[in-house]
């Protein structure tokens, strides 16, 4: 994608998540997480300021949120890994530009399909801070009960400060009936908690694999159930992207 168009592009779709209007994705409850225990995680940033969360999937590609990039607000997103502290600097850090967009038919009104991955403008230095998330095959499942958990630099209250140092929460996939095909679903048993307003785009971690994008959540946020798009219908779609030449255009299918 020739560089002007890319920030044209960027520029019709940064969201802005940094004024307040996030997408309602931030982490309520949970512990704050022990240094290196998420090396996949990766911030999303404007002018050096998170908005929104996401998963490094290939050394070139971080998934997140379509609704993460959603608004006309111009700017150029940067995607910062093996960070823990957002308030310190950290030699573990790597910053990259976003070279290239995917989405793949997302639908704002409905939110479905929501899901995005960019590509950096280098590869990823692997380490024990920096390191990739699997994800499952196509069209599986996550089963009703099953655990899983969610981390990220949200804030800890509905419009409260985000988090200096990632969180991490303990969810339980709910019945499909509480959720839609195009979701995967979960909730906090026997207490308050879930995603709200400031980290959309984190991976909902199932068995080891992402199986969601962390997409919505009912009002008030942290005490119904919470939204992850179903990345296990995307897989084909992934593998597609990914497998591309770096040195070819990138783009919807």
């Amino acid at each position: 994608m020739p560089a002007l168009a890319l920030m044209v592009l960027l520029g019709s779709l940064l969201s802005s998540a940094w004024a307040g209007s996030a997408p309602r994705a931030v982490i309520v409850g949970g512990r704050r997480t022990e240094r290196g225990n998420f090396p996949f995680l990766a911030s999303i940033q404007h002018q050096g300021r998170h908005f929104c969360g996401g998963a490094l999937i290939h050394s070139r590609y971080v998934l997140t949120a379509a609704s993460c990039f959603n608004t006309p607000n111009p700017g150029i997103a940067t995607v910062v890994l093996g960070a823990y502290n957002l308030r310190k600097r950290e030699r573990s850090r790597q910053v990259f530009s976003v070279r290239g967009i995917s989405e793949n038919g997302y639908d704002p009104q409905e939110n479905l399909n929501d899901l995005l991955l960019l590509e950096l403008d280098r590869e990823a230095n692997l380490t024990s801070r920096v390191a990739l998330l699997p994800l499952p095959l196509q069209n599986s499942t996550v089963e009703t009960g099953s655990s899983c958990q969610v981390a990220g630099w949200g804030a800890t209250q509905p419009n409260g400060t985000l988090s200096c140092c990632p969180r991490v929460l303990n969810v339980t996939v709910t019945p499909k009936e509480q959720c839609r095909p195009s979701n995967v679903c979960t909730g906090v048993l026997g207490s308050q908690g879930g995603i709200c307003q400031g980290d959309g785009g984190v991976p909902l971690v199932c068995g080891g694999l992402a199986h969601g994008v962390a997409s919505f959540s009912m009002d008030p946020c942290g005490t119904s159930i919470d939204f992850f798009t179903s990345v296990s219908l995307f897989r084909d779609w992934i593998d597609s992207i990914v497998n591309t030449p770096s040195d070819e255009p990138v783009g919807e299918p």
